[in-house]
């Protein structure tokens, strides 16, 4: 499926599910299975997400191959694709390693989400220098499956999450299912360890910035498009744990209809309070980067913030986001 049809199928399903802000608490409710105040929070936030049969489905890969194993009965997949430069036997037999790149998708949306609406990033993949070796091009990409599930507070109901709301980091099950795949590939694979990033886009941008902290002894450096902080999401919001601040960039749309720019701009406040290393760019209507100074939209309306979440950023965007993790390592 190309990109065109695929931003158009996603805006029109997330058009006719995604609840609006300015809908009765009545109709808000009805998107989820329980209502916020039925939730029992604890220290870890809300319990498990429930999920929704069939739990996940066999994704389509490009250009790479299908990762699997069982978690408790479910199958979870990945997608994996190196490099074209990995192929190659010489640059094996040189030594040579390679950054790897964690993608991990919206809610509604799957890993081949990459392949069409993240073209542009994607591409990047066999040629961009993420790596600090002049004679190393490209980078690989593992794109985990979130699960299939009803989320206890989301605007997009029920459909793939990834489960943001269960705030253990050792007993989430997608947490361990991108350990399961990260494990896997740098067993098997020539990965730089310095260089492990992740990213994600919405809902898998909240899942990012958890899983960066959490696990911060692997991740370098965390990439966020349209996503803000998880550990203030309802209905049971946490503190932010301490530990290492994994230096983490934002690109945010200044018009969006499921994390608006005051939720990323509260989210900007915190990580500038907290004295985190940082950066964040403001998005245009078109996707590139605007200046820094630049207002939320006012009057957002519905249709537009809706495609502005779902068009991904400009090519030269990305590079700026690639940039930043290239500059920081790990240790």
């Amino acid at each position: 499926m190309n990109g065109f049809i695929t931003y158009l199928a996603t805006v029109i399903d997330l058009l006719q599910h995604a609840r609006s802000d300015k809908k009765s608490g009545t109709d808000q409710e009805s998107a989820t299975t329980t209502s916020a105040a039925d939730v029992p929070c604890s220290a870890d936030g809300a319990p498990p997400m429930p999920t929704v049969e069939p739990v996940t489905i066999k994704p389509y890969v490009e250009r790479g191959r299908i990762l699997s194993f069982d978690q408790q009965g479910v199958t979870r997949y990945a997608c994996f694709n190196p490099p074209q430069q990995a192929e190659e036997a010489q640059s094996r037999s040189a030594g040579y390693r390679w950054p790897l790149f964690i993608y991990l998708h919206g809610s509604r949306a799957t890993p081949d989400s990459l392949y069409t609406l993240g073209k542009s990033l994607f591409n990047l993949h066999d040629s961009y220098a993420l790596s600090d070796n002049p004679n190393v091009r490209g980078f690989f990409v593992l794109a985990p499956e979130g699960r299939r599930a009803t989320p206890w507070e989301s605007p997009t109901g029920t459909g793939f999450h990834w489960d943001e709301w269960y705030r253990n980091p050792e007993s989430n099950l997608d947490v361990q299912a991108v350990d399961h795949f990260l494990d896997e590939v740098t067993a098997a694979e020539p990965i730089d360890p310095k260089r492990i990033y992740v990213f994600g886009w919405s809902n898998g941008a909240y899942m990012s910035a958890l899983y960066g902290v959490w696990r911060s002894h692997r991740i370098a450096a965390i990439g966020q498009y349209a996503g803000a902080d998880p550990w203030s999401r309802t209905p049971c919001p946490v503190p932010i744990p301490s530990g290492r601040q994994v230096p983490l960039v934002l690109l945010r749309n200044l018009c969006d209809a499921l994390v608006p720019c005051s939720t990323t701009s509260d989210w900007i406040k915190t990580l500038t309070e907290k004295n985190w290393p940082f950066q964040y760019h403001n998005l245009n209507l078109t996707g590139a980067i605007t200046t820094a100074d630049s207002n939320c939209v006012q009057n957002c309306g519905r249709v537009r913030g809706i495609f502005e979440h779902v068009r991904w950023p400009k090519k030269e965007a990305l590079e700026t986001m690639l940039h930043f993790m290239k500059e920081h390592p790990l240790g």
